[in-house]
């Protein structure tokens, strides 16, 4: 490591320290990632106790939409099991976490998600709330790709999403939203 590395690396984990980093991750996400973390979040919900709760709803809500929709598939126990991969951060503030995820998802999908999420974004909650009886009713097939986890996400929040899209090749770009969870 070079004196510049060195420095680099510093200034990366004063930036952690700062940010107030609470959990992040990368790799595959199946029950067992889902239950750490699940139970440190419900650890802290006793401390946070409404902002906790929905801190640990909207965590298990954007995790499971992770393993589901990433494009990067990790096989795991000899092969036997295949699940998503992707990006877990969260961070708290004064105010309020934030968690972030973020997945690799093919091009041809993006769209659709980029839509639906500036759609729920353009909702009050009464809205948001109409949004996701209707999707209850439709069939399977009529749904899509982003179920109603997104919908129950901004509700439980009551925050927008945050969406970020970055191309990595012609064929997939990297998918991340982040989500404000008021303390108070």
């Amino acid at each position: 490591m070079t004196p510049k590395d060195h420095k680099m690396a510093l200034n990366i984990g004063q930036t952690l320290f700062q940010e107030k980093m609470k959990i992040s991750y990368k790799g595959p996400v199946d029950e067992r990632i889902l239950t750490v973390f699940g139970d440190y979040i419900e650890s802290m919900g006793e401390l946070y106790s409404v902002s906790g709760k929905k801190l640990f709803k909207i965590f298990f809500e954007l995790a499971q939409n992770l393993s589901s929709y990433s494009s990067e598939k990790i096989a795991l126990e000899n092969k036997k099991k295949i699940v998503g991969a992707g990006t877990l951060i969260l961070k708290e503030n004064d105010d309020d976490f934030v968690l972030i995820t973020g997945n690799p998802v093919f091009n041809e999908d993006i769209i659709p998600v980029i839509e639906k999420c500036e759609y729920i974004n353009s909702l009050d909650r009464e809205s948001l709330r109409q949004y996701k009886r209707e999707e209850r009713r439709r069939t399977p097939s009529e749904k899509g790709n982003a179920h109603i986890g997104l919908i129950q996400v901004a509700l439980t929040s009551a925050n927008p999403l945050d969406i970020e899209i970055t191309p990595i090749n012609d064929n997939t770009s990297y998918f991340s939203v982040a989500v404000k969870i008021n303390k108070n």
